[in-house]
């Protein structure tokens, strides 16, 4: 079998939702990345970084796998109200192993696969994701929770628009001939639903090099990407304004931005936070 960790098969981006009869499409679990290792009854687990984390999530140890060994791929999420909490699930994530017990059955995690690597001795990362898919659905069952992804061949929009109307982050987009590359890869592409909001700016994390922003004086949202000419904007507003205390620096009520988001999370933070700019 492939060795313990594989590197997964990264995204790139794109900009907007599409239709094409070149890829099947699938919506953007929000969650961690995670390989599942089954050999002979037994689960391995890792992390898109190579982390084992097997012991953060005890109650995925008995996958529906018709086989002897196999290596699979997907994402762990946590459900609050019916959709993906990210912070949730990091909770299980990072998580004391005294801890896992009790978090189990409060906040469940649910391994949602979308790929097949290995099978039986087999290799299977160079056949096209169509005939992974095909072989997938006939190795594994779906469970309570353990399940297969849902997708739709070739219309992207109409999933666009089921994602975005129910609160999701976005979609993915795969060539339906793509081999699985242990790289990022064009192949697979991900579109999520950005949001734009004005805010107030509330500070700045130097370590970081986050700005700290939310609808109140309550931080919300890590703001990042900020080009040269905002950076300059906001050191001549942190060089007059500025109070540092501890590791961030504070600005006074009234500065105003504008940033883009995915989504709230039930903890009421702001998902995939970015700067676009100050508003005057």
């Amino acid at each position: 079998m492939l060795a313990f960790p594989v590197k997964p098969m990264l995204l790139e981006k794109a900009v907007a939702p599409f239709n094409s009869d070149d890829h099947i499409f699938e919506w953007k679990v929000d969650g961690v990345r995670c390989l599942m290792h089954y050999s002979q009854g037994k689960v391995r687990l890792q992390s898109k970084t190579g982390r084992d984390c097997t012991s953060a999530f005890p109650e995925l140890q008995h996958p529906l796998i018709h086989g002897t060994e196999a290596i699979i791929d997907g994402e762990i999420t946590v459900l609050t109200e019916g959709k993906p909490d990210f912070e949730g699930v990091m909770g299980r994530y990072l998580a004391r192993p005294e801890k896992n017990s009790t978090l189990l059955t409060k906040r469940p995690a649910f391994y949602v696969v979308w790929d097949i690597l290995w099978l039986d001795g087999q290799n299977l990362t160079s056949q096209p994701l169509l005939e992974r898919k095909a072989i997938l659905a006939g190795v594994l069952d779906n469970s309570e929770l353990i399940t297969k992804i849902e997708w739709m061949d070739g219309k992207g929009l109409l999933l666009w628009e089921a994602v975005t109307q129910n609160g999701l982050e976005g979609i993915v987009a795969k060539k339906k001939n793509s081999r699985y590359e242990h790289r990022r890869s064009a192949n697979w592409v991900k579109i999520k639903d950005y949001k734009e909001i004005v805010i107030n700016v509330l500070g700045y994390k130097p370590k970081d090099g986050y700005i700290l922003v939310g609808t109140s004086d309550k931080v919300q949202g890590h703001a990042i990407g900020m080009n040269k000419t905002e950076r300059a904007a906001l050191w001549e507003i942190i060089n007059r304004y500025g109070k540092e205390d501890g590791l961030a620096i504070w600005l006074p009520t009234g500065i105003r931005g504008r940033v883009k988001y995915t989504t709230w999370t039930p903890a009421g933070n702001m998902r995939d936070c970015y700067w676009i700019q100050f508003e005057v």
